[in-house]
């Protein structure tokens, strides 16, 4: 079929009038999708006369999608903000840092099992905003802190949040899904998540070392320091992406990240306690008078984490108690996914378009566990009910710009789906796929993670970056006539490895730390790292798709 360049071009200005707000102008994602999703509408009815009903009833359908993700961005947060204030996370601190005094091994601790950790129980830019200050509080430069757990926060991020960006992210193609394939689509999902642990397994197992080996070239000039720690650095992945494979390819795509860093972190930290691996030289940096300028801000190195303040077996039990209900839950052996997910809330034919949206609310992990385990957590710590109030007051204003974003950005996806419904034409979201099967044909493999690392630089989020992008990564490769498991897990591991130089992430955790003002800095030297992430993940998904699909299914 001949390819209307013109329809592409204009099925393409909403998510280019995005990119051109967030990244060229700097807006924020709260601002700039609601731009993105009024092109997008204007476009729609103007090019292919979508009446405002099947508008309406599209953009309710985002509105709906963007509620169950958001319900388990608001339990997640609000666990993390309970631990923080109750001081469980000084804790888990603290348990942490007294194991070496070797920088190496450190960083290693924090910025990758530590943040990765993090990552998979809330996700959404709060591991580095809470890693980097820690490290800095060690005595680490600010700018190699942010470096070092910017990069730290990758592997987990397909997986982090219990899940969201594979079963948030591509639950706007559940339709799509259920159309062309013989598979139930949480079946589906399973299998786009077995594909993208494979691929963190071969590919993430070497980001501990890419930590160490940078943060001794920024230090000293010279990777040498960084990579004499190989095998320890090489244990610390296997530790982490180990566990998280197996999870993904025999359990579920919620799980991967929290047991693979609950399993990593107690077995690293005893390792390392009975010195297995640790380089006999306590490497540390330069004294902090011959730092360079660009290192150092407005808060001062050294200055120390806060002090234990309970033992380190209270301070993880929330994590212990939501990472064993989530298994129970998940596991077919129980079967107990059919009953929670057996209770449904949603909207079929949404004003009588034919669109439909339901919520499986107790199958949400923001709910069950997350929610669950919240209530009881100011007992468990003793806090005030005022203050856990305040808590969750503050929690709720944290994910108000998320919600503002995730509504329009699901909004816009959901008026690219349905554009061609009304007139039986083909939707906008074709189009653009067939544009790209006509540009990038069978080298699509090697360009499909390029998108999922572009579209988190530019949203600021793996979760967003696979909304916006997951139903075109779909149309595309059933296009080009291969498999859409692998091109979505490519979505989805670029989207992560993305997750290094997004634009969000980076001011967020530079102004934890008192360097506001060095993003272009941090995202220079993360750059590299992310690209060859995903150009990796590309390279082995064209070589291998066949076995590993195989494998997986």
């Amino acid at each position: 079929m001949e390819i209307e360049w013109f329809l592409v071009t204009l099925a393409l200005l909403p998510i280019a009038i995005v990119g051109v707000l967030m990244v060229g102008l700097s807006w924020p994602a709260m601002k700039a999708m609601p731009i993105g999703w009024l092109s997008a509408a204007v476009i729609a009815a103007l090019a292919w006369n979508m009446p405002l009903r099947w508008l309406t009833a599209a953009t309710l359908g985002g509105l709906i999608n963007a509620l169950d993700i958001l319900i388990i961005v608001f339990g997640a947060l609000l666990i993390l903000q309970l631990l923080r204030v109750s001081g469980a996370i000084g804790s888990i601190g603290a348990s942490m840092t007294a194991i070496s005094r070797d920088r190496r091994v450190q960083v290693i601790l924090i910025a990758w099992l530590m943040v990765s950790f993090l990552e998979a129980a809330a996700g959404f830019g709060t591991p580095a905003a809470v890693g980097a200050p820690l490290l800095v509080g060690l005595g680490f430069p600010p700018l190699i802190a942010v470096v070092a757990t910017l990069i730290g926060d990758s592997t987990a991020v397909t997986f982090g949040a219990v899940g969201v960006p594979i079963w948030g992210g591509f639950e706007p193609i559940r339709d799509l899904v259920d159309l062309t394939n013989n598979v139930s689509f949480t079946t589906f999902l399973r299998q786009v998540g077995a594909f993208a642990g494979v691929l963190h397994f071969a590919i993430g197992t070497f980001i501990p070392l890419t930590i160490v080996a940078i943060m001794t070239k920024i230090a000293e000039g010279s990777y040498r320091k960084g990579l004499a720690v190989w095998p320890l650095a090489l244990f610390a992945g296997i530790v982490f992406t180990l566990p998280m494979l197996l999870v993904a390819t025999l359990i579920s795509y919620e799980l991967p990240a929290l047991l693979g860093a609950l399993i990593g972190l107690p077995v690293f930290i005893f390792a390392v306690s009975r010195g297995f691996l640790v380089p006999r030289e306590v490497w540390d940096f330069s004294p902090r008078e011959e730092w360079p300028d660009e290192w150092v801000g407005d808060i001062e190195a050294g200055a120390g984490v806060e002090s234990k303040r309970m033992s380190t077996w209270k301070a993880w039990l929330p994590y212990l108690v939501i990472g064993a209900v989530l298994l129970v839950t998940r596991l077919e052996y129980f079967q107990i996914t059919p009953i929670l997910q057996s209770i449904t809330v949603g909207w079929n034919n949404i004003l009588g378009t034919g669109i439909s949206q339901e919520i499986s609310p107790l199958y949400n992990p923001g709910i069950v566990p997350f929610t669950l385990v919240a209530v009881f957590l100011p007992i468990l710590y003793r806090l005030r009910w005022r203050r856990a109030q305040r808590v969750v007051r503050h929690t709720l204003k944290m994910v108000g710009p998320a919600a503002v974003a995730l509504v329009f950005a699901l909004g816009m996806v959901f008026v690219f789906m349905n554009s061609g419904d009304p007139t039986g034409r083909d939707s906008m979201l074709i189009v653009m796929a067939r544009g790209a099967a006509g540009i990038a044909g069978g080298f699509w493999h090697l360009m499909s993670p390029v998108v999922g690392v572009l579209g988190t630089f530019i949203s600021g989020s793996n979760t967003v970056s696979n909304i916006m992008f997951g139903a075109f990564q779909y149309n595309t490769a059933n296009e080009i006539g291969v498999s859409a498991v692998p091109v979505l897990a490519l979505q989805a591991v670029g989207g992560a490895a993305g997750n290094m130089i997004c634009i969000h992430n980076v001011v967020a955790v530079l102004t934890t730390v008192g360097l506001l003002g060095r993003e272009g800095a941090v995202v220079r030297k993360n750059l590299q790292v992310a690209l060859v992430y995903a150009v990796a993940a590309g390279a082995l998904a064209w070589f291998l798709s066949p076995w590993l699909l195989e494998m997986i299914q």
